[in-house]
């Protein structure tokens, strides 16, 4: 009895020593680059609007995250990262994580996570033994973080793609208003120049697309324009427009309006963040028939913008 009493002490000083002799800190970096431009990360961190949406857990609060049953508390939030620090792990951690441009529209990212232990060296050797288990912890969420901030997606909350533009030759209709044009209005624009062409013994070739400006008080302008088969010379109020098939900016929305202007606000962020330059404005191409498909959650839209490359 007496024997395994020793033992017993013996391996306490031995395991209280070996724990003296632990560092009380440890530091752990890791890099990255995430393939979208920092303005589009740092929007999207600096927005807790967007969290959800690139967090790789889930997001509690304004202020607190969870990743794999550990919940983060944000300290500090920065235009190129954030300060947090873990409220329920064995092992109390900090981290800090840093976003800066590069060169090439990537952004670097670096994640510092600093383990602090505990000052009793019986404690701090049993959260040694859990370290290496808590460090993968955090490995894990820096390599899920640098895929979100590398899925344009996740970043910009639509599939954007960029695609070449599909038809050259359209035929065009310009209308003025003094409202902003219904549903009917812009589908019997849209059937007017779908006839002529017909009339002109060419085949459509693709959905309608329109655009809508607001050019002063009680003053909208409503442009529509169906593609054919075939170059059209202008005649009357019906316009030869000649698009260059080069590259296109794509994204596709599901839903009404307030749907369709979040699109087309991320498809305008997109095209900024990657110092697009465009040689015509941005338009919506109707994929679902709105008047067939009263149901505006079910609508299809596409946004589209041309650019250079």
């Amino acid at each position: 009895m007496k024997r395994f009493f020793y033992v017993v002490i013996v391996l306490g000083i031995l395991a209280g020593g070996i724990g003296f002799f632990l560092p009380s800190n440890q530091l752990k970096s890791m890099t990255a680059n995430a393939t979208t431009p920092f303005d589009g990360v740092s929007r999207v961190i600096v927005n807790k609007h967007y969290w959800k949406n690139w967090w790789p857990g889930t997001v509690l609060n304004d202020s607190t995250l969870a990743f794999e049953n550990t919940e983060l508390h944000i300290d500090m939030l920065l235009l190129n990262g954030f300060k947090a620090k873990s409220l329920n792990t064995n092992i109390p951690a900090f981290l800090d994580l840093q976003a800066i441009a590069t060169y090439n529209a990537e952004t670097a990212l670096t994640f510092n996570t600093t383990f602090s232990f505990s000052n009793n060296p019986f404690i701090r050797l049993y959260q040694y033994i859990l370290y290496r288990s808590e460090q993968k912890k955090y490995e894990q969420l820096f390599k899920n973080l640098s895929l979100s901030f590398s899925n344009v997606k996740r970043v910009y909350g639509f599939d954007i793609q960029m695609g070449k533009v599909p038809n050259a030759y359209y035929v065009s209709v310009k209308t003025y208003l003094d409202h902003y044009p219904t549903t009917e209005e812009v589908y019997a624009s849209i059937g007017e120049v779908t006839n002529f062409i017909q009339s002109q013994n060419s085949k459509v070739m693709n959905e309608p697309i329109f655009n809508i400006f607001k050019e002063g008080e009680n003053r909208y302008l409503l442009m529509v324009a169906v593609a054919s088969d075939r170059e059209i010379p202008t005649q009357g109020k019906f316009l030869q427009k000649n698009m260059m098939l080069g590259n296109i900016v794509v994204a596709g929305v599901k839903g009404g309006y307030d749907a369709i202007n979040k699109c087309k606000e991320a498809v305008q962020f997109y095209v900024s963040d990657f110092r697009k330059v465009s040689p015509a404005i941005a338009f919506e191409r109707l994929i679902t028939n709105r008047l067939q498909e009263k149901d505006s959650s079910k609508w299809i839209t596409t946004i589209n913008y041309p650019v250079f490359q």
